[in-house]
């Protein structure tokens, strides 16, 4: 089984309006809701792959009905979140003709018990299944998420990590399957090869790196490949990394090698830049037939 794990999920309000003007009274266009997440962007694209996935998260308050409902329209993913006492987040997205400007919340907070809850949620996990843990982690459980990454495994678990350097430099010893790298990752670009192999010698079997506008890198302890980057066509929309990490499962999971599998993660991810919404399976599918890797 492939479980998704999104800690912070958000409630995202957009807002379109024809200009930003700070201290005035505005009104805007057009107004919409969506449910954002990391893990959650990860569970949908590989529901549409007809994957069968669980999403793990917490989830509170009056945003919490709307987030179910969301999730209640995607058949192949069962939503397994902790209920906790506050509000998920709402996070303020106000795009103009120029720009996109963004509020993001801080997060709600959760106790040593609802955690707790949240940790039965895996009981049932076993050695082979894959963990994913994608996006912010709350400062106040980052300790016990990086144990439970430890414990996890340890237990044969395949664990993806996709979240910020705090909580990836703490655990590189803990043998992960994968870790996804962006720009926020590296300091310094020029020393992108340097990195990912010191990843690999730490015990990571696989590192992924993506970017916008940049070319992206799979590397192993025995290969290592490049996509460059697709005609300018993978621009900087939402779900696209996401969509790049549920790509690459979606080839393991059907036995795929290194290369099979970095080509699927490009396709979702290009097919998803392409959309109005995350990849398809029939659109990644009819890319995956244009996408070229070199071994480098």
């Amino acid at each position: 089984m492939i479980y998704t794990c999104t800690t912070n999920p958000s409630l995202d309000y957009y807002i379109s309006i024809t200009e930003l003007k700070v201290g005035s009274d505005i009104r805007s266009d057009v107004e919409m809701f969506d449910a954002g997440g990391k893990g959650v962007n990860v569970s949908i694209v590989l529901n549409n792959f007809r994957i069968p996935n669980i999403a793990l998260g917490f989830l509170g308050g009056f945003t919490k009905d709307y987030y179910l409902d969301f999730i209640s329209k995607y058949p192949n993913i069962q939503p397994l979140f902790t209920t906790i006492k506050d509000n998920t987040r709402i996070n303020l997205k106000i795009m103009d003709l120029e720009n996109e400007t963004d509020i993001n919340a801080k997060g709600p907070h959760i106790s040593d018990e609802e955690f707790e809850k949240f940790k039965t949620r895996l009981s049932n996990i076993y050695a082979d299944d894959i963990f994913v843990l994608s996006g912010n982690i709350e400062e106040e459980i980052k300790d016990r998420m990086i144990t439970l990454v430890h414990e996890l495994s340890n237990q044969g678990v395949k664990v993806i990590l996709d979240s910020d350097k705090s909580i990836l430099n703490r655990c590189l010893d803990a043998n992960l399957f994968a870790i996804k790298l962006n720009k926020n990752n590296i300091e310094d670009r020029d020393k992108l090869d340097e990195y990912c192999k010191y990843l690999i010698e730490k015990g990571t079997k696989n590192v992924l790196y993506s970017s916008s506008k940049d070319d992206s890198y799979i590397y192993t302890k025995d290969e290592t490949y490049k996509c460059s980057s697709l005609s300018g066509s993978l621009l900087e929309v939402t779900g696209t990394s996401d969509s790049l990490v549920a790509g690459f499962i979606y080839g393991i999971i059907r036995g795929a090698d290194t290369l099979e599998s970095f080509k699927y993660a490009n396709a979702a991810s290009l097919a998803t830049s392409m959309s109005n919404d995350l990849g398809s399976k029939e659109k990644i599918e009819e890319l995956f037939e244009t996408i070229e890797v070199d071994k480098i």
